[in-house]
């Protein structure tokens, strides 16, 4: 019987096939199914500090500052007062041309002259009327007389009715006379009243032609450092509709406020008595610290921004901080000291794993009754890889995948929310645990299995070479075969 020869054994052949076949799939899984699963960016649970502040801008300013501004219109003659310059209150700052002003004072004075002059004239008329009326009241009682004489003897028949008629004559010529004198009289009390409320007149002009002239003269109403002065001499200002501002003045400018913008989100979130803090583009290296003295309530709105005024007092008694300038402010809410923290990107996590899978994650983790309810509105995002470029340091050029920002005021105060770690059986697990205070880029954690030292899930990362796995796709740790390792 002649010798088989090796390569017609099936069982050879059979043997070959099964090692291509292995050796395909692994290969397959190997540049493929592992290239496609997501490797796991970690974050560290950590002790420390939180502080939650609110940052805004503001200006400094002193805290009163008065615009000193001419009532009248004139030329500048003199100026004795200039910018930095320290003034005390009714101190002369400058003077106005007053030739115009003395000129209306003297033609004022004339006016008051003639007026009074006029008024004793009208005195002497009322003297005048008063004894002419006196006369014609002694001329009717003597009219009267003769009448009733001429009437008796009329009677009697021992006068002609001539006589009794010139006698009657004379006695209403009498009482004409006196009424005459008593509307001369009226005449010229009326006149006096007249001429009186001219002379009042014209001492009203004389005193506000003073006034103006006063005016001319422009004193300190504070006193302080002068900020600002806006006119030179010769120059002509006019106060037709408004004072115009000569000079600015800063009372004590070793005390300042800075009047800062304060966001309509977070204006609820201050105080008056907080502390606040600020620096300077003129000294980057230096900390200002003060307190709010008072929130606004008028609003300012700017680009449909709404913002309120905090004013902040500040103390400077080296005088570094001048009027002007642009404070950046921060402003302390609350410290928590000592605190177990994580940082906010694990809050953003959300592994995109099916329904299925996340009731079994909570179910081990014995969260079932909070999963029942967290479960409606936990719908974590498709992941989707970042543009090129957004990287993070020590992935090894991958591209770190997370859902949409988390601010700040995303972060609610007491809510309990599940943070994710792996399990020693390389499964994702989920810790809820509950949030205490944030400070935008870390949060404080209470009331949680978690411990300084323990590593939580901030995102995932996959090659940008390879196409990112759908919603539902089995990330690593959740079995089947080849599943590959894990980036620790």
């Amino acid at each position: 019987m002649p010798k088989k020869r090796w390569y017609r054994s099936k069982y050879l052949w059979l043997t070959i096939f099964m090692a291509i076949s292995l050796g395909s799939l692994g290969a397959w899984e190997f540049f493929t199914v592992k290239a496609d699963k997501p490797t796991y960016i970690f974050g560290i649970v950590d002790r420390g500090a939180i502080v939650s502040q609110i940052v805004a801008q503001g200006t400094l300013a002193a805290v009163t500052t008065v615009d000193v501004g001419t009532q009248v219109s004139g030329t500048i003659a003199e100026l004795y007062a200039d910018f930095n310059s320290e003034v005390k209150k009714g101190q002369i700052l400058a003077k106005l041309n007053q030739d115009l002003s003395l000129a209306d004072v003297k033609q004022q004075e004339a006016n008051v002259g003639t007026a009074t002059a006029q008024l004793s004239d009208d005195t002497a008329a009322i003297a005048t009327s008063v004894a002419e009326l006196e006369k014609a009241k002694v001329d009717v009682l003597d009219n009267q007389h003769k009448f009733s004489r001429q009437k008796e003897l009329y009677n009697e028949q021992l006068i002609s009715q001539d006589d009794y008629e010139t006698a009657q004559a004379a006695l209403d010529s009498a009482m004409a006379a006196q009424k005459a004198a008593e509307s001369q009289l009226e005449s010229a009390r009326a006149k006096y009243k007249e001429d009186d409320a001219k002379l009042q007149q014209a001492r009203g002009a004389l005193e506000t032609s003073k006034v103006n002239l006063e005016h001319t003269i422009i004193t300190s109403p504070i006193s302080g450092t002068v900020i600002n002065r806006a006119v030179d001499v010769g120059q002509t200002v006019a106060a037709s509709f408004s004072a115009p501002v000569v000079f600015s003045i800063g009372e004590d400018l070793t005390k300042m406020q800075v009047n800062t913008n304060i966001d309509e989100a977070d204006v609820g979130g201050i105080k008056m008595g907080m502390r606040a803090s600020f620096t300077v583009d003129a000294y980057p290296g230096t900390t200002f610290e003060g307190a709010i003295s008072q929130i606004r309530l008028a609003a300012t709105t700017v680009q449909n921004v709404v913002t309120y005024d905090a004013v902040i007092d500040v103390p400077n008694p080296q005088l570094l901080l001048k009027p002007g300038m642009t404070a950046n402010v921060k402003i302390l809410v609350e410290k928590a000291e000592d605190a177990l923290k994580i940082p906010n990107s694990a809050l953003r996590f959300k592994p995109t794993l099916p329904d299925t899978q996340l009731d079994e994650a909570f179910k081990k983790a014995g969260e079932e009754k909070f999963w029942s309810v967290l479960k409606k509105s936990y719908r974590p995002p498709a992941p989707a890889p970042l543009p090129s470029g957004a990287s993070m340091g020590g992935t090894r050029g991958g591209q770190l995948l997370r859902d949409s920002g988390m601010s700040a005021k995303s972060v609610i105060r007491g809510k309990r929310v599940p943070l994710w770690v792996l399990g020693n059986d390389m499964s994702l697990r989920p810790i809820v645990a509950q949030l205490g205070l944030t400070d935008g880029m870390s949060t404080q954690i209470e009331d949680s299995k978690l411990k300084q030292g323990d590593r939580i899930i901030i995102g995932y990362e996959f090659d940008p070479n390879h196409p990112t796995p759908a919603a539902g796709s089995r990330p690593p740790g959740f079995g089947g075969p080849f599943m590959g390792g894990f980036r620790r």
